[in-house]
This record gives structure tokens, sequence and C-alpha cells, in this order.
């Protein structure tokens, strides 16, 4: 069976990003200071419900044992303060000896900070740790200068064409957030 024809198999809804987030540590900060904020957000739709265990065999069965998700967060006032850059998180599907597991084929998480794989422990465990995200910056007060300024962060996520779902991307703003430099 050719690839193009087991993504006809399917039909995902369109991916979105939800839950985003922009969290200050303080809303109010002095000049010398750092400002610590935390951008979270979750990847929902299509991309979520393709990381499924029946899906990870399917794929494992092709060949196609790697899905990779690039990244770039950036919080700007403006202009832009702080981003990531390109970041990737990867899921790589591999046949499980272990008897705790409740599938043969099982996804291992690899964290864009590298480090060892990941093993979750469930389904959902495996989907909130590749597609919620959490980042966190520290971004120095001066260079906002003295004042009310508001923080805005941005995300785009992309992924590449895999035998179960077609490439895609998605991206999202934040609502803006006030804070005051002193």
């Amino acid at each position: 069976m050719s690839l193009l024809d087991r993504r006809g198999d399917y039909s995902w809804p369109p991916t979105t990003l939800s839950d985003l987030n922009l969290i200050l540590d303080k809303a109010v900060v002095a000049v010398g200071q750092d400002i610590g904020v935390t951008v979270g957000f979750r990847v929902m739709g299509g991309l979520r419900e393709s990381f499924a265990p029946n899906v990870w065999t399917m794929a494992w069965e092709d060949n196609d044992k790697l899905v990779r998700l690039m990244m770039t967060t950036t919080v700007s006032s403006g202009r832009k303060l702080e981003d990531t850059g390109k970041e990737v998180r990867r899921a790589r599907f591999y046949w499980s000896r272990d008897p705790d597991l409740p599938y043969r084929i099982w996804a291992a998480i690899v964290h864009e900070e590298g480090g060892a794989p990941i093993i979750p422990v469930s389904v959902e465990d495996a989907k909130s740790k590749f597609l919620d995200v959490t980042k966190r910056f520290e971004i120095p007060a001066s260079s906002l200068g003295k004042g009310s300024h508001k923080l805005e962060a941005k995300v785009e996520v992309s992924w590449g064409r895999r035998t179960y779902i077609e490439k895609g991307k998605a991206s999202a703003r934040s609502k803006p957030v006030q804070v005051k430099v002193e």
C-alpha cells in the first residue's frame, strides 16, 4: 500500500494552538531586575488526535518511526525581546517489551533541551509530553525602560509529512499582558 493511500484513510480535523498564555512572575519590576515570563500552549486538533497507539503501530509497520514538532516562541513588546529560535521536539515509535505498557508499539519523547528520551506511562501522558509546551524567559527590564509596557507571545509550530498526516503549521498570539517597570 502506498503512503499516499494511508493518509487518505484518515480525516483529521485542522490542527490549532490553544490555551496560549503569557504569565508574568510580577506585574511591577524594578529597572535593574529581570522580568520573569512563562509562555505555555497546547497543540490540539488533528496532530493530537493522530498521536495514538493504532496510528503508531501503522506508522511503525510502514517504517515511519519518527515525528518532529518544530517550534518557535517569541515574546515582544512592539519589538522582539526574546525568542527560543527554532526548536525541535521528537517522538520516536519503538517496539516495547515492557509488560507495564498497554501497547506493543510505544512512543519515546525527546525534548528540545536534550537529555534521555522520556517514556510516557499512558497515551494521555504521551500526548501531554509531546504536544503541551511551556517555555521560560528572563527579560532584562532595562531593555524596556521605565513605564508601562504590554508584552505578548507569538508561537509558531510546524510538522512534516508522515504516513498518516500531511505536513502543516499553526500559529497563535497571546493576549497582551501589562508590566510596569519602575
